[in-house]
């Protein structure tokens, strides 16, 4: 894919809107065609969506994700892909890379979004060795090369770049366990491969090399508490190599440890020749980095066979949903929303991502497996600390939706103890108030209040499951506690003292980062009990009025003293770039307003979501904000997480033939006649062939052979919608 140098707003925007064409033009084209892992590597520089970002001193956060070269998660847990630096504010540069960056250090075998996976790094030189990357404001330094990016590319479990410095072309792909580099030299008798491992994310702490041989390498990295093992085999014997630790090069040394410690292969090359790299690795031992290589990567595979291998397994995902119609502009946008959704997540898709979403793209095997096998991610939580929640609610969602792979009691007795006797001081002093006092020394008091209360009210309803009424009613009643925490008098969620007075009335539009509410204000928090949205909409006066403060929070300006670098893709009030608030726009369908959830959801899609490298409005988290797009593309999205229902927005496609996958699998179609830029309202519905008046389906009505057929328009259907 072609790409401008620098992502400068709309000229970048043509760029990329020209591939699209070309796209349209080239016919038939495949759902794997259409992803762009390069969505997402810059920051989007539209003020209007900012508020008040950055911060003095800081950059703009981008989506954080790297163009890696890899296979969907759980085949492999490698991300073969560039960095650029590792300097920068918390995650602002957590996955190591930015498009907007000139130069580039190297290419590691793995890369997070959290600025803590970023190991092994390669970097093909020429000339004279160096030991250091250099820095981003002085690449000469190091082995820094500039990069041209209208040579960048990136699809799916593939990545390539042409280095300006050293006239090196480098492509990638990986395997589950494997990393495959292929670099195009030009002639030279000092074209070299550098293998840096005293550069890494987390900071290494122990690392050893070992020189095998004329064409194998071999080592270790150990950093924070785990050690990554690796076996690198070339395809060309090395002229001459060496080692070097603490800056010192050793010509000829096979062998280097502790930190910072490297290895250099030097080699013999004519214009435009090849040097292939398989990378073999282990989180166990060499020996096991050694038998992956050995089995994923034989020595008959060559560059082309693997590339095709890790694109056939993506296609395996991505043909799931097979669009009809709509813009190439679209298309690339929510195949790379799937391709986001499957790649992840690294550690747990609980409870931050709509099931749909991910049912959908990885299936009924590979959730049940995650449900089943708990103790290879999270675990089951009551409470979860960092927002409030646990995934309680999930896991009763889930459930609901015909998982039943996982001994429900046993589950949640272990959730009952949590509930009774865990959750850390947080869980102590709800048990004890009903909420948890601003004066306790627990930080995000408001927020993990109420979520503490949403995991109270799963509880209760899974107590219900088990046959247990008694437990059922006691968790149902202690759920309601977060109402404790509506101050009328100002009209928010607002903290409390442990003797039930008040703290001093709060401005509701500043942003908090990590002490009354995390990551968020008052008005972002009004929404957050999504769990029991009678209740709320009780406690805010009712339909009306509930729809009346969305109506504020959607159009009010927001104008805060403080920024605070999470709260991008603002709409209003309304931050779409932060992961707690993205159910916010599908409220109006639960006070019978869904044309405005309509409206509101297709100006998301559209301005919020991009073709191009400044695509996204915040971090993706793991597939999470782009996970948002899957099925909102659709249609539909899942609120309430503890429910088997989906409140339907606005489709963006004419036609989407999504394969249910499972025993019972099938085709289920949704069609959206007329749809259009101006035809985003919903004029009529229907399920499986019979009229729908709500704007919510339930997961059992997509079955095989049935059908969500919509009739667009350009103007508001006031009556469509409005039923219970």
């Amino acid at each position: 894919m072609v790409v401008s140098k620098r992502p400068k707003g709309n000229v970048l925007l043509a760029a990329f809107l020209a591939f699209a064409t070309v796209l349209q033009a080239q016919s038939p084209r495949r759902p794997v065609d259409y992803v762009n892992p390069l969505i997402g590597t810059a920051p989007i520089t539209d003020k209007q969506y900012l508020g008040s970002n950055p911060a003095p001193g800081e950059e703009l956060y981008s989506g954080t994700v790297n163009p890696c070269a890899m296979v969907p998660d759980p085949a492999g847990y490698l991300c073969v892909g560039p960095v650029t630096g590792f300097d920068g504010a918390y995650h602002v540069r957590g996955s190591g890379y930015r498009f907007d960056d000139p130069t580039i250090m190297g290419f590691t075998q793995m890369n997070g979004e959290y600025s803590d996976e970023n190991r092994l790094l390669f970097m093909p030189t020429v000339g004279a060795i160096k030991t250091s990357p250099g820095t981003r404001t002085a690449p000469g330094s190091g082995y820094r090369s500039t990069k041209d990016s209208q040579s960048e590319r990136a699809s799916a479990g593939y990545y390539s770049v042409s280095l300006g410095t050293y006239g090196v072309r480098v492509e990638l792909t990986a395997t589950a366990h494997c990393a495959f580099h292929r670099y195009t030299f030009p002639a030279s008798q000092q074209a070299n491969i550098l293998v840096d491992l005293g550069t890494a994310r987390p900071a290494v702490t122990n690392a050893s090399v070992s020189v095998v041989g004329k064409h194998t390498l071999e080592g270790s990295q150990t950093g924070r508490n785990s050690t990554v093992y690796f076996r690198a085999e070339f395809s060309k014997d090395f002229a001459s190599s060496g080692t070097w630790k603490d800056g010192a090069v050793t010509a000829g040394s096979s062998e280097a440890s502790g930190t910072p410690v490297g290895a250099y292969l030097t080699f013999d090359t004519s214009n435009q020749e090849q040097v292939l790299v398989k990378v073999g690795t282990s989180t166990v031992s060499l020996a096991d980095a050694a038998a992956h290589l050995k089995k994923e990567m034989p020595q008959e595979a060559d560059f082309e066979a693997i590339k095709g291998q890790a694109r056939a397994l993506w296609s395996q995902i991505l043909d799931r949903m097979v669009v009809t119609g709509g813009s190439a502009r679209d298309r690339v946008n929510f195949y790379t929303a799937v391709y986001r959704t499957a790649a992840g997540p690294k550690y747990s898709w609980f409870p931050f991502y709509d099931s749909a979403g991910m049912i959908l793209a990885r299936g009924d095997d590979w959730v049940s497996r995650r449900m089943a096998g708990k103790g290879s991610f999270w675990g089951w939580h009551w409470g979860g600390g960092y927002w409030g929640p646990g995934n309680v609610s999930s896991l009763l969602g889930l459930y609901k939706i015909g998982f039943h792979d996982l001994d429900l009691k046993a589950a949640y007795q272990d959730l009952h103890n949590q509930a009774m006797n865990g959750g850390g001081p947080a869980g102590a002093a709800y048990r004890k108030y009903g909420y948890i006092p601003a004066d306790l020394g627990v930080r995000d008091y408001v927020n993990r209040s109420i979520g503490l209360s949403m995991d109270d009210r799963s509880m209760s309803e899974l107590a219900r499951l088990v046959g247990n009424e008694t437990d059922s009613e006691f968790f149902l009643k202690r759920s309601q506690s977060y109402k404790t925490l509506y101050n009328p008098s100002v009209g928010f969620f607002a903290p409390r003292h442990a003797d039930g007075s008040w703290m001093p009335p709060l401005d509701p539009v500043e942003p908090h980062a990590e002490d009354v509410y995390r990551e968020g204000n008052a008005w972002n928090y009004l929404w957050f009990n999504t769990v029991d949205m009678p209740g709320l909409i009780d406690l805010l006066g009712g339909p009306s009025r509930f729809a009346a403060r969305l109506d504020t929070f959607f159009s009010a300006p927001y104008q805060p003293k403080v920024p605070l670098r999470d709260l991008t893709g603002v709409i209003g009030l309304y931050f779409h770039g932060n992961e707690q608030y993205r159910h916010v726009p599908y409220l109006y369908n639960y006070v019978k307003q869904p044309w405005k959830t309509q409206a509101l959801v297709r100006r998301i899609q559209t301005e919020l979501y991009r073709p191009v490298p400044a695509g996204l409005c915040g971090m993706d988290d793991y597939g999470d904000l782009e996970g948002w797009y899957v099925t909102s593309a659709l249609g539909f999205l899942q609120v309430d997480l503890s429910s088997k229902v989906y409140e339907i927005g606005s489709p963006i496609f004419p036609k989407v033939e999504v394969k249910l996958p499972g025993r019972s699998g099938g085709t289920f179609v949704i069609q959206a006649n007329h749809v259009s830029a101006d035809n985003k309202y919903i004029q009529s519905a229907k399920l499986n062939g019979r009229p729908l008046n709500v704007p919510r389906l339930d997961q059992a009505d997509m079955v095989a052979g049935g059908s969500l057929v919509f009739e667009m328009g350009p103007k508001p259907n006031f009556n469509w919608g409005t039923g219970n």
